[in-house]
């Protein structure tokens, strides 16, 4: 190993220990303390930070029956467990650079580390509902801070030529997550109780902690000096234009679409989309850079991107409870259901990159659209008494689809723009992702719950003593009451709880096919989009 005195100096040393020419004298120094397997164990401590976060992103999601029914919870009001922890990411996001560039990589990792185990210790012993929101809102600001300076450092410290290897670890480390997830929130919740959800992905947190402080590089004075400043105005004017919005959506309901605190929410949205765009336009520095949206190939693939995002997000929302409420299967069984997908997805990533540089894109993207489009087309017709592994093979076959969608419309999207946007285009792609899947979870959720009501409301309607089914299993119910010793009065009265609990039943496995299929027309009108889609510009640089 080359000494460690004089690096400033000599490039020599950088130069025999292979390290890119991007990245800073902090970076140098830890270098000349481990040597060329510093960037192999840093990799291991990124990694082990992103996977708690993925896993507390899709952990949760099987425990969402057990806390609608701690809390006594509509689905509008359920989704707020997933949506505020992407909305909380997504703005965060746009913070990542300007915070790396201000207290350096270091103190950024372990400040997000801080907020993250915080939020997880919060949200085990939250009393209230509007308390476990926050906890995931800490874990979402966790998340969109860890996760793009993953990606930094990977390219400061490995070169080109064994940047593709780590970044295909990392991938498949942060695709596994999500798979996993499901299980582990699963297992936590049959074990004991939903709030050990929280706490599960602690363990691998509390081992990247330490492993931050001893290798993720500090700041870089000369670098710090020529920090863009903070654009905290374009921050919270995207944090004015979310928050209203998901919450219109959420509580339109709730609240009546045309009442007064609707049209505020509304109108707040209005007014702060329309200053953000303005904002952002001019500023020098701005937190999302919407000039990557003149360039249509981007601004093509950027839809496709949004709609993966709900494709992910929603997906992963939906089947867990569907399984759960209308199936009856534990938490663990619906967690464990997921993992056939997550490794599909590690086999279909690697195979789409690869094919992307061969291919035109727009094939790609009409065959991973179809594949999802037909496997949410065939959950558009489950029953409470679907099998387990047919479920599985749609679900393989949806993440099939998501693997042929990805990898392509990234790629091109960043392809599409000049050298000079290019940290912009990778910050607005990871936003369009997040806020697909924000805004996905949020409809989704609200029309499942409209339509269980509506459901309800029609297969109530037809309760009438004109109806002989009913009839037939009222006295049957009586009879066995009867037969058990309850009184003919009680009995009577009784006999309608077991028709009342089994046309809720049905209108809740209505409910979420009609939720399916709504995501299956979407994906139709998806593909014809892509259909329409320019030729691939040649890529800039």
């Amino acid at each position: 190993m080359s000494p460690a005195g004089g690096l400033a100096a000599n490039p020599s040393p950088g130069l025999a220990l292979d390290i890119p020419s991007t990245a800073g004298q902090a970076i140098h120094e830890k270098f000349q303390i481990f040597g060329t397997k510093y960037r192999w164990i840093l990799l291991v401590c990124m990694l082990s930070g992103s996977m708690a976060t993925m896993l507390a992103a899709t952990a949760i999601n099987v425990a969402l029956p057990a806390i609608i029914g701690a809390f006594g919870l509509a689905q509008d009001q359920a989704q707020w467990m997933s949506t505020a922890f992407l909305a909380a990411s997504t703005i965060a996001m746009l913070a990542n650079a300007w915070a790396v560039s201000a207290f350096g990589a270091r103190a950024t990792y372990l400040a997000a580390l801080v907020v993250f185990l915080a939020g997880s210790v919060l949200g085990t012993v939250s009393p209230s509902y509007g308390l476990l929101i926050l906890s995931r809102a800490m874990q979402g600001v966790a998340a969109g801070l860890l996760q793009p300076m993953s990606m930094l450092m990977i390219f400061q410290t490995f070169p080109d030529r064994l940047r593709g290897r780590a970044i295909g670890i990392f991938s498949i480390g942060v695709v596994l997550a999500p798979a996993f997830g499901p299980a582990l929130g699963g297992y936590a919740v049959d074990l004991a109780s939903w709030r050990l959800v929280f706490i599960a992905t602690l363990p691998i947190a509390l081992l990247a902690l330490p492993m931050a402080a001893l290798l993720m590089p500090g700041r870089d004075g000369e670098k710090a000096a020529k920090r863009p400043p903070l654009d905290l105005p374009g921050l919270l004017l995207i944090a004015l234009t979310i928050l209203p919005l998901l919450s219109f959506i959420a509580n339109g309901d709730r609240d009546g679409w045309g009442s007064d605190i609707s049209l505020i929410r509304i109108g707040l949205v209005s007014v702060s989309a329309t200053v953000f765009i303005w904002w952002e336009l001019r500023h020098p520095f701005p937190a999302l850079n919407l000039r990557v949206f003149q360039q249509p190939q981007f601004a093509c693939a950027g839809v496709v991107i949004a709609f993966v995002g709900t494709a992910i997000y929603g997906s992963t929302y939906l089947i867990p409870i569907f399984v759960q409420m209308a199936q009856g299967y534990s938490p663990t069984a619906a967690g464990v259901m997921m993992i056939p997908a997550g490794l599909a997805m590690v086999i279909g990533f690697p195979l789409a990159g690869q094919l992307t540089d061969m291919v035109d894109f727009r094939l790609l993207l009409a065959f991973g659209v179809i594949a999802f489009g037909t496997s949410v087309y065939l959950l558009a017709g489950v029953t409470s008494d679907t099998p387990y592994w047919s479920l599985v093979g749609w679900i393989v076959l949806s993440r099939v689809g998501i693997s042929f969608c990805m990898p392509p419309a990234n790629t091109t999207a960043i392809r599409a723009v000049p050298p000079e946007l290019l940290p912009a285009a990778t910050g607005a792609a990871s936003f369009l992702m997040q806020i697909g899947g924000s805004l996905g979870v949020t409809c989704l959720a609200v029309i499942l719950q409209r339509r269980m009501v509506f459901h309800g409301d029609h297969l109530a309607s037809g309760m009438t003593e004109a109806n002989s089914e009913l009839l037939y299993w009222h006295q049957q119910f009586v009879m066995e009451a009867t037969s058990a010793g309850v009184p003919l009065r009680e009995a009577f009265t009784q006999a309608f709880r077991p028709i009342s609990e089994q046309l809720a039943q049905e209108a809740l496995v209505y409910a979420f096919r009609d939720s399916f299929y709504v995501c299956a027309v979407g994906f139709a009108a998806l593909l014809l989009f892509v259909a329409f889609i320019p030729r691939p510009a040649t890529p800039h640089g």
